[in-house]
């Protein structure tokens, strides 16, 4: 048995009695109710669906299905119940307002450079159109006004029905050469025609406002990302209080803040070359101290040190150490709670770090791995500092690696 779906008679029908034809347990505990007539629109066509109430038990969803529509209901109802049905007019007025502003605004990116909207989705925040061709910054820009202008300038909407054969004749923006018997046509005055299921204001007004968030390559063209009427709302709102928050922050007003934050950056990319240049010099003195400690031997000298600074300063430390070209060095220190090692040897030092880095591997699990002349890695370690240190001078110095 068929469904009379009045959202298709008229948008403004909010509510209707209906009788219940079918009533089956959903697996997420809630329950699909058919009922012969309703006045909710079901997810489809890149529209979401109407939410609302049935005898007051909340309508979470509907979607269409065999032709008739299914309300997913959080209470279960007999056939032949007969049964109040209500939309939320806020959460309809906000799709219709979503679904008139993209016939608009892809009409005038069609309009303008023949572009085709070839996808349209609809999320809870935001709206999309996909594009068959990429367009310029100054051309959304364009669409986005031209688009506006039909909405403040209210111009009317007409929705009616032609038989299929009649499609061929008409100068439609979207033609759906499968559609057959009766199909349902939405013009608004100005040029915009197609076919169309979805809700739609009888005027362009109440679209508010349509204003284009972001746009970016997709496929072979663009995908356009957008707000209408209350969601427009929305996300100034939330812009403008993110704005302010970040000014405040930053001491400045909110036309300043692009100015404060470079101001920021520039500060933030002299602090950053100062601690570069007094690590570097932090390096130097650490290697020059080891090198002064350090004993020669036959084989060379093998440097070992846990290092109370960064993995950069000892990485640059074990650099400068190895410019004497007969060291081994093997520096470590701490980092986001474990343990880094660097190891490197000198141009004429005999040893292979990488086989130090297994050596490491064997003796504390630790990972990481590198070159003949440079090696780093991670290892995990609980005891004191001088104790570990100990022991990578027992590894050097016995060369079990």
């Amino acid at each position: 048995m068929g469904c009379q779906k009045l959202y298709l008679e008229s948008m403004e029908t909010l509510a209707c009695t209906a009788t219940v034809l079918a009533c089956s347990l959903r697996a997420d505990g809630n329950f699909d109710v058919e009922t012969d007539r309703t006045p909710l629109f079901p997810e489809g066509g890149g529209q979401r669906s109407d939410t609302g109430t049935m005898n007051g038990a909340r309508i979470l969803h509907c979607r269409e299905e065999n032709g008739t529509v299914l309300h997913q209901v959080e209470k279960q109802f007999v056939p032949g119940d007969v049964v109040q049905i209500e939309v939320d007019a806020q959460t309809r007025r906000l799709h219709t307002q979503q679904h008139t502003g993209e016939h608009l605004l892809s009409f005038a990116y069609r309009q303008l450079f023949g572009a085709e909207n070839i996808g349209f989705h609809m999320s809870e925040t935001q709206v999309t159109i996909d594009l068959d061709r990429m367009l310029t910054d100054a051309q959304i820009a364009e669409g986005e006004a031209y688009a506006n202008e039909l909405v403040w300038s209210d111009r009317a909407v007409r929705v009616y029905t032609v038989d299929a054969s009649a499609m061929q004749a008409m100068p439609l923006r979207k033609k759906n050469e499968r559609l057959t018997g009766a199909v349902r046509i939405v013009e608004m005055e100005g040029g915009e025609m197609c076919t169309c299921c979805g809700t739609h204001f009888t005027h362009t007004a109440p679209v508010g406002l349509i204003k284009v968030l972001e746009h970016a390559r997709y496929k072979q063209g663009c995908r356009v990302v957008f707000v209408c009427g209350a969601l427009a709302l929305r996300w100034f709102a939330d812009e403008n209080s993110e704005l302010r928050r970040t000014a405040a922050q930053l001491s400045a007003k909110p036309d300043g803040v692009f100015d404060a934050v470079c101001r920021k950056e520039a500060q933030l990319a002299a602090l950053q070359a100062e601690l570069r240049q007094q690590g570097a010099q932090l390096a130097a003195l650490y290697a020059e101290k080891l090198l002064a400690e350090s004993t020669a031997s036959s084989d060379g000298r093998r440097i070992t040190a846990v290092l109370p600074a960064g993995f950069d300063v000892c990485r640059a430390a074990a650099e400068a150490l190895c410019r004497a070209d007969d060291v081994l060095a093997l520096l470590l220190c701490t980092e986001g709670g474990r343990w880094r090692y660097v190891c490197m040897a000198g141009e004429h030092c005999p040893e292979d770090c990488r086989k130090v880095a297994g050596a490491l591997r064997t003796a504390f699990g630790a990972k990481g791995g590198g070159s003949e002349k440079a090696a780093q890695g991670s290892l995990t370690y609980d005891g004191a500092p001088a104790r570990l240190e100990e022991q990578m001078r027992e590894v050097l110095t016995n060369g079990s690696f």
